[in-house]
C-alpha cells in the first residue's frame, strides 16, 4: 500500500479539447426551426420527444423553437427503465475528435424530482460509435448529463461532450437521450446543438507501455488488488479496453495498477489519464468516500525514492457518465532515472464503488499537454493546504456570470456557501474560516469544495489539520 500524502482533484469537465469555433457544424436543423418547430434531419424513438413554441411552452433559447423530452411512462404505475429520445448519425474519419455541444433548460414548472442522480429521471447528451453503418455494436461511447435533479432551474446552461473516433467505426451518432427509471415527472429542452469534426491536439511522445490497455489487456502493467480490465464499449473511451478498480474490502489494502519508466532527472513529467465514474455500474457520488489517486514516485539509479508528485483523479464530484481528462505534474530531481506511476483506489472505509481509466499519458510536461479548464473556469487549489485555521481558494473566470462556490464533507454533505453570486471575469479569491454556515467549527479532516458557473463544474479537496 502507498501512504497518500496531499490530496487535490484536478477535473477537466470537458473530456477533450473544445474544437476551433469555425468548425462546420454538421447537424441538419441544428436549432428545431424547421417548418415552424420540427425534428426534421432528426431520428426519434419513443414518445418523449416533443418540439416548444411560442404556441406550446414558449421555451427556447434562439429563434423560435426548440426541442422538449421527457420519459416514457411506460407500464406506469409500475415502471420498466425507460429511454427515449433523438438524434443524427454520420460516418466518421478515424482518429478525429467529434464534439457535440448546445444547451439545456430545466423549467421550474415542470422540474426533475429526486437527489441522486443515478436514480432519478435524467437527459444525457451522448456520442456513440459502432462498428455498422446500421445496427452493429458500440464500440465506444462518451456522455454526459446535460438535465436531472441536481440542475439549476429556469436558465440555460451550455454542455459539450467530445469523443474520438476510433479504427473500425462506421456510423457516429450524436444523441439526446431521457432515461426514466420511475414515473416521476419532468421535462428537458435543448436548443442551439452543434456537431463538429475536428483534428486531435498533438502531445509529445507518451513513454507508457499499452496505455489504453488494447485487447482488453493491462499486459505491460503490474496490478494489485481489485484490478480487472475492461471490454465493454459503453466503458471504454478508445477500443478495445479499459481499466477497472475497485476496492478489496481489506482494511489497509488498495487496488491498483503501476508501471516504471525511464525519464531524464530535472525534467518536468506529467501523468494523466481519462476516468469514469457511471450510473451503468456502482458509481462513486453523492456520499462515497472512495476515491483515486495518480500517483508518481521519482527515483535514483539504486532505487531510493526522491520525491512524489499526486493527485486525486476521481472522487464523488467527478460528473457522472463522463471520460473526465486528470492530470499530475512533477518536476524530477536531477539525479532520478526512473519514475514508477501509480492509478489508486483507496476505499478508507471500504465502500463499494467502481471507477475505469483508459489512455493514459506520461512524458514531459508542456503547457499544451496540460488539461483545459472546465469550459472558461480555472479552479486552483486551496493554500495553504493542509491548512489551520483558515484557507484561500482562488478561481479564474473568462467572462462575468454567476458562480456558486461551496464546501462539502467527505460524506458528500453541505458544510458551507462560500460564494453565491454574479462574479466579473478575472481572478477572484475567497476565503472559508473552517467554519459551517451558521458559525460552527468542523472537526479535522478532508473537505471538498466545488465550483458551479452555468457552463460547468471544476472540485478540489483540502485537508483541515487542528
Amino acid at each position: 500500500m502507498k501512504t497518500l500524502t496531499r490530496l487535490g482533484t484536478m477535473l477537466a469537465i470537458v473530456a477533450l479539447l473544445a474544437p476551433a469555433a469555425s468548425a462546420q457544424n454538421l447537424l441538419t436543423n441544428p436549432g428545431f426551426e424547421d417548418n415552424g418547430g420540427s425534428y426534421d434531419g432528426w431520428f426519434t424513438f419513443g414518445n418523449g420527444p416533443n418540439i416548444s413554441t411560442a404556441g406550446t411552452d414558449n421555451i427556447f433559447l434562439s429563434g423560435t423553437a426548440a426541442a422538449k423530452i421527457f420519459g416514457e411512462f411506460t407500464g406506469c404505475p409500475f415502471p420498466a427503465f425507460d429511454v427515449g429520445g433523438f438524434g443524427q448519425s454520420f460516418t466518421p474519419t478515424a482518429d478525429k475528435v467529434y464534439t457535440f455541444s448546445g444547451s439545456s433548460f430545466i423549467s421550474s414548472a415542470d422540474t426533475i424530482p429526486g437527489e441522486i442522480v443515478c436514480e432519478s429521471n435524467r437527459a444525457i447528451a451522448k456520442i456513440a460509435f459502432f462498428d455498422a453503418a446500421v445496427g452493429g455494436t458500440e464500440l465506444a461511447s462518451n456522455e454526459f448529463v446535460v438535465g436531472g435533479p441536481n440542475t439549476p432551474l429556469d436558465q440555460w446552461i451550455p454542455f459539450e461532450v467530445s469523443a474520438p473516433a476510433p479504427a473500425g467505426a462506421q456510423r457516429v451518432e450524436a444523441l439526446i437521450l431521457y432515461l426514466q427509471p420511475g414515473c416521476e415527472e419532468g421535462s428537458v429542452f435543448v436548443d442551439d446543438t452543434a456537431f463538429v469534426e475536428s483534428d486531435p491536439p498533438s502531445l509529445p511522445t507518451n513513454l507508457v507501455t499499452n496505455p489504453s490497455f488494447d485487447g482488453a489487456s493491462n499486459a505491460g502493467w503490474d496490478t494489485f488488488g481489485n484490478a480487472p480490465t475492461e471490454g465493454r464499449g459503453s466503458l471504454v473511451r478508445t477500443p478495445t479496453g479499459s481499466q477497472k478498480l475497485f476496492g478489496t474490502f481489506v482494511e489497509g489494502n488498495d487496488s491498483g495498477i503501476t508501471q516504471t519508466i525511464a525519464i531524464t532527472g530535472g525534467q518536468r513529467y506529467e501523468l494523466s489519464a481519462y476516468v469514469l465514474t457511471t450510473c451503468i455500474e456502482d458509481p462513486i457520488t453523492g456520499g462515497n468516500n472512495n476515491i483515486v489517486q495518480g500517483l508518481i514516485e521519482f527515483r535514483d539509479a539504486g532505487g531510493n525514492l526522491l520525491g512524489t508528485a499526486e493527485e486525486t483523479i476521481l472522487d464523488n464530484t467527478t460528473p457522472l457518465g463522463t471520460w473526465t481528462k486528470t492530470s499530475v505534474v512533477g518536476e524530477a530531481p536531477e539525479l532520478a532515472v526512473s519514475a514508477d506511476i501509480f492509478f489508486l483506489f483507496v476505499s478508507p472505509i471500504l465502500e463499494g464503488g467502481a471507477m475505469w481509466l483508459d489512455d493514459v499519458f506520461f512524458g514531459e510536461a508542456t503547457a499544451t499537454n496540460a488539461p483545459a479548464s472546465a469550459r472558461g473556469v480555472d479552479l486552483e487549489q486551496n493554500t495553504p493546504n493542509p491548512f489551520n485555521p483558515s484557507t484561500t481558494i482562488h478561481f479564474t473566470l473568462e467572462r462575468s456570470g454567476p458562480v456558486n462556490l461551496r464546501v462539502f464533507d467527505a460524506k458528500g454533505r453541505l458544510v458551507s456557501t462560500l460564494a453565491e453570486r454574479a462574479f466579473d471575469a478575472g481572478r477572484h479569491a475567497v476565503t472559508w474560516d473552517g467554519r459551517t454556515d451558521d458559525g460552527h467549527a468542523v472537526a479535522s479532516g478532508v473537505y471538498h469544495y466545488v465550483l458551479d458557473t452555468p457552463t460547468g463544474r471544476d472540485a478540489r479537496a483540502m485537508v483541515l489539520l487542528k
